[in-house]
């Protein structure tokens, strides 16, 4: 089923790496192929059946100083930009307008998809190529002379960053290239095999295109739908590129911000690159927030979140409690919630994962064992996390419960 969504996937002129990430790997992480659409969860949310999900994502390119057009939020509503006040319905999020005007109907985006789109922080180089080589194995794929060289150029793309390289790669390309000696292909092979060592990463991930590029021209670009994956996975892996997406406020007149509006496509990311947790989103003025709690699952600094926040609203104008710096020094072993306030601004409970309430003495151990990058856990490991997040709740739910009695009821607030 992967294979089969990222490779028609692949059809499109808009494919890119979020393609390949939430086709063939986070699916496997998540145990889950799901092919519904976003806004079929609309009505478990009408009903109260479940919380009301936001998710965010960010433009690539501007998620370093984020302007009032960077962040993006989906909801099984509508898809948009809060700082700019643009939304469309979620049904319509990939499909082309210009003008302010739908101009072409796409298919929508599955939330296969756009879970990738969402957690596409952790999509590295090297484990998008190891997966695509994974192809290696499968004994029942006939891809054919293009297809194994293919293959065989994404192994020394893995391979671009590092000092010595195994002479076996280009052993392994020159025997799948060997009854064609005479081509230009067999021929570059042999060039960057002598020079390959004195080229830095960049070059080396260049001199990979060019040897895709004649491999196409002397084998032909196959129009077999792997042919076509496997060419467009190396092009986006050269380019870096991620989320490509028709900008529904391509030269929308109404939005006064060119950088956004003059880009018929935008690249979102993950947001968690910007700001590991949502605020420009639930900060969104028509929501009226007064209570915000923060259960931050960060790495390392566990007090990062709060202070880009606070960063983020002091630039946009948006309203936010003070935070006070000197509550925030031991971030080595912090307390397991925090709460600020402000004048005509929402009250914010921070909870920190690990803590010196839940893993007394074994932060940094819970911190190691629980790290960003570890993709599987054991059902110990499970019960572990699952006890440590249930204590953070347990111990703090009359400051919780006090809280929402404030907001509730703001006459009952003690002075």
């Amino acid at each position: 089923m992967a294979k089969t969504a990222v490779m028609e996937a692949s059809k499109d002129e808009l494919y890119s790496l979020t393609d390949f990430w939430s086709y063939f790997i986070v699916h496997k992480l998540l145990k889950e192929f799901d092919e519904s659409e976003l806004s079929a969860h609309r009505r478990c949310c009408e009903t109260g059946k479940n919380p009301y999900p936001i998710y965010a994502a960010v433009d690539k390119e501007t998620c370093e100083e984020q302007n009032t057009g960077t962040w993006f939020e989906f909801t099984p509503h509508e898809a948009g930009v809060p700082g700019l006040g643009a939304y469309v319905d979620i049904k319509h999020f990939g499909s082309i307008f210009e003008k302010g005007q739908l101009y072409e109907k796409k298919k929508g985006k599955n939330i296969c998809y756009l879970q990738g789109l969402w957690g596409s922080a952790l999509g590295s180089e090297k484990e998008l190529i190891q997966t695509m080589s994974a192809f290696h194995s499968q004994d029942d794929q006939d891809i054919g002379i293009l297809g194994w060289a293919y293959l065989a150029v994404l192994e020394l793309l893995l391979c671009s960053s590092d000092e010595k390289t195994d002479e076996k790669l280009f052993d392994n390309l020159e025997s799948i290239l060997k009854d064609h000696s005479g081509s230009k292909s067999y021929g570059l092979v042999q060039e960057m095999r002598q020079i390959w060592l004195s080229l830095n990463p960049e070059k080396r991930k260049k001199e990979c295109m060019i040897l895709g590029e004649a491999l196409d021209i002397d084998f032909g670009a196959s129009g077999d739908h792997f042919h076509t994956m496997v060419k467009k996975t190396l092009s986006c892996l050269w380019g870096w590129t991620w989320g490509s997406t028709n900008n529904f406020l391509y030269q929308c007149s109404d939005v006064k911000l060119p950088e956004l509006t003059d880009k018929q496509v935008v690249s979102l990311i993950d947001a968690g690159l910007a700001i590991n947790t949502a605020y420009p989103l639930v900060l969104r003025p028509e929501r009226q927030a007064k209570l915000i709690l923060s259960f931050d699952f960060s790495a390392g600094d566990p007090f990062e979140t709060i202070k880009k926040a606070a960063e983020y609203c002091k630039e946009h104008g948006l309203p936010f409690p003070k935070i006070d710096e000197i509550e925030l020094q031991d971030t080595d072993d912090p307390s397991d919630c925090y709460i600020f306030k402000g004048e005509n601004a929402p009250t914010v409970m921070h909870f920190p994962l690990f803590n010196k309430f839940n893993c007394p003495g074994k932060v940094a151990e819970y911190r190691d064992q629980f790290g960003t990058f570890k993709m599987s856990y054991s059902e110990e490991e499970i019960e572990k996390l699952l006890t440590a997040a249930k204590k953070n709740v347990a111990h703090n739910h009359q400051k919780i419960l006090e809280e929402i009695k404030h907001v509730a009821c703001p006459l009952s607030r003690k002075a």
